[in-house]
């Protein structure tokens, strides 16, 4: 199968993979709520370990894989608080950037170079981040000094780090994908417990309550295909992390809806000029090679 039809369909389920994570951190403790999907997750992952069908890996190898747990936790735990407090409409589009820093990241560390519409994309984006920006100023106050908005954006930057790794544990060190997964949902359980234990049990009495709701596994199920399309996507050997991650990012198509349909925020010209101008510089990147 294509590595860019994989890379469309973690997209379709990681943007109802967003509706379900806003719907288990509203109003809830964010820390155990990533402690508890991060269990779920493992615990499906837990028969393919327990089958046999990972590769054997040397100590030195766990290493890397213990470091993208640490990288995509940091990553999670800055983008589920914030999505807690920022509208889904907002925080998807926000994310939506992460094929900009990507880029950046492949153009100094890996060697792609990027044609001249691509650049033009990415100057798009730019600008619709702007407009999102205006949009957002109306809803919460003024956009770039609100703390979950950076949040949110150095946690999308924890993300397109991450996607470089991938590309680098797969493609250049040929970890297996399944493999990958399975020991990446181990360890991020491990990280999301020691978070959770040390940040978050000591002080669970005056801080807000955690309440135990079932889309914490439809969470965990949404993310297990959507990353097991995602890495048989990045493992192809063809396969470019830059243009995967723009079309990974398509989700934003989902949450951007359900966020003014499902979840009643504000309509604005401007979010659909944002999102419009987002969408167009992606495809612009997409198509410029």
């Amino acid at each position: 199968m294509s590595w860019l039809i994989l890379a469309l369909a973690s997209a379709i389920f990681l943007g109802f993979y967003d509706l379900a994570k806003k719907k288990s951190v509203q109003g809830n403790a964010v820390r155990p709520v990533l402690f508890m999907c991060s269990a779920f997750y493992a615990l499906l992952m837990l028969p393919v370990l327990f089958t046999g069908n990972c590769q054997s890996l040397p100590w030195q190898s766990h290493l890397f894989l213990a470091g993208k747990a640490m990288i995509v936790g940091g990553s999670w735990i800055l983008t589920y608080n914030a999505l807690a407090h920022l509208p889904l409409s907002i925080a998807t589009t926000i994310r939506a950037l992460a094929p900009v820093f990507t880029i950046f990241l492949a153009v100094t560390l890996m060697g792609e170079r990027p044609f001249a519409m691509q650049w033009a994309g990415v100057a798009v984006c730019l600008c619709s981040y702007v407009a999102l920006s205006l949009a957002g100023r109306k809803e919460m106050g003024h956009f770039f000094s609100n703390g979950w908005v950076i949040c949110m954006v150095l946690g999308t930057m924890l993300a397109a780090c991450s996607g470089a790794y991938d590309k680098f544990i797969l493609q250049r060190m040929d970890f297996e994908p399944t493999t990958v997964q399975v020991w990446f949902s181990i360890y991020m359980l491990l990280w999301q417990f020691a978070v959770c234990a040390i940040t978050w049990f000591p002080k669970r009495k005056t801080t807000t309550p955690f309440k135990f709701r079932w889309t914490f596994l439809l969470v965990a199920v949404l993310l297990t295909v959507a990353d097991r399309c995602y890495f048989l996507a990045v493992s192809n050997p063809d396969a470019l992390i830059s243009l995967i991650t723009v079309f990974r990012r398509s989700s934003v198509l989902i949450g951007f809806v359900a966020g003014l349909v499902l979840f009643k925020e504000r309509k604005s010209p401007l979010k659909w000029t944002a999102l419009f101008g987002i969408i167009t510089g992606l495809c612009m990147i997409a198509l410029g090679k």
